[in-house]
């Protein structure tokens, strides 16, 4: 008897192979389907994944990203579902969509919602007129009016309104100002080079009181799957990126039930996540910033305490049944890499984001040979290049 043949699972893209992308691709590989990595870097942590295939573009945003979605697409033969990491991709893949959604299967918001949820000084006019709980802000755009700031009460902080100047280098992502003098000097500094900043007045309260709820809903609005953790430690601190989380169920029916109140006032599609911190002064919880479009850089911790975002969001995008999401197990904390440390509670484990035993090679990268061989390497190169112009000098001489 001759077995039927087998239908190979529909293919999923992941853009970016940042520690967010491979988080993505560890939590994707439990579906077992073919997963391409497409990066404009060869040194990606995620491309060094054993359940991933890489495909090297030429860059991560613009038409010519567009176009090599477009020829992969073809090349596959298929619909694939597509699952983006970074806002440059964001914002392209929202401009061109007319071009990628009849080849991938992707949600997204809205044109005008990504843009107003991408863009922070058009987040906080949004913010102010649903009513959901922002710290007092102003934006700005001219550095010869900065008269605005002085409503404020300090400390501040300073930010761009494009997050994607932060990626590209142009700008800062973020600068504390202490007093209101402080303040408008930061914003003029950042609007040399960026169109628009935005000041906010300074949530009191240290980095152990910032939470964020992950979340996916699909095409028709509906939460697929939520889940809510705690910032334990941010690189740099106060103001940098999460380098140690932990689930966080104590507060979770609080944080869903504002998460649900955006995503039903917003009508949200996709992937995407609102970063909260608790004001100390009242207790209250404050929307710090929302990321759409994509998954966060901690999103595989909600993996880890079982609830597979990725894997439900492809799930829903191919119009497979979904199984309830396990309770959220809070013994197990995600930290971006060795060297970040935090008292945790009896018997949690700590688990790395780049290695792992089962798919070892991303962290051999990171460790052995970007922390270690390469900066050798670099080291000697600079030696080296130092003792031939220091000849090249005294021979000219």
């Amino acid at each position: 008897m001759i077995s039927p043949p087998t239908r190979t699972p529909v293919p999923v893209v992941v853009v970016e192979g940042t520690l967010n992308g491979l988080g993505v691709v560890r939590s994707l590989s439990q579906g077992r389907m073919p997963i391409y990595l497409l990066d404009n870097q060869a040194r990606c942590p995620a491309r060094w994944s054993r359940y991933c295939r890489y495909v090297r573009v030429s860059t991560l945003d613009g038409r010519e990203l567009v176009d090599a979605l477009v020829d992969l697409a073809r090349g596959l033969d298929c619909r694939p579902v597509l699952i983006l990491t970074g806002d440059q991709s964001v914002n392209c893949v929202s401009e061109y969509r007319q071009l990628v959604e009849p080849l991938y299967r992707i949600s997204l918001p809205s044109p005008d919602m990504v843009r107003a949820l991408a863009d922070k000084s058009l987040f906080q006019s949004l913010a102010e007129r649903e009513g959901f709980v922002v710290p007092r802000s102003v934006a700005l755009s001219n550095a010869a009016d900065l008269a605005p700031v002085d409503g404020l009460t300090p400390p501040l902080v300073v930010k761009p309104a494009d997050k994607t100047l932060v990626l590209n280098g142009t700008v800062a992502r973020a600068v504390r100002a202490a007093t209101l003098a402080e303040a408008r000097r930061a914003a003029a500094r950042m609007l040399a080079c960026a169109p628009g900043v935005i000041v906010q007045e300074w949530v009191e309260g240290p980095d152990t009181e910032l939470y964020f709820t992950l979340f996916s809903c699909d095409r028709e609005c509906r939460p697929i799957g939520l889940f809510v953790g705690r910032k334990l430690v941010c690189a740099p601190p106060a103001i940098g990126n999460t380098a140690l989380c932990v689930a966080a169920p104590e507060v979770a029916p609080e944080l869903i039930a504002a998460t649900l109140r955006f995503i039903s006032r917003v009508g949200y599609r996709g992937l995407g996540s609102l970063e909260f911190k608790r004001d100390a002064r009242t207790g209250r919880f404050v929307i710090i910033e929302p990321t759409v479009g994509r998954t966060d850089w901690q999103e595989e911790l909600a993996t880890l305490c079982g609830v597979n975002l990725p894997l439900r969001t492809y799930l829903a995008e191919l119009g497979q049944p979904l199984e309830p999401a396990q309770e959220a197990f809070p013994t197990v904390a995600w930290r971006q890499s060795v060297g970040y440390h935090s008292p945790l509670a009896r018997g949690m484990r700590k688990v790395d984001g780049f290695f792992r035993w089962t798919d070892p090679l991303p962290g051999l990268y990171r460790y052995a040979y970007e922390g270690g061989l390469l900066r050798l390497w670099d080291k000697f190169s600079a030696t080296a290049s130092a003792v031939t112009a220091a000849a090249v000098s005294r021979a000219k001489g």
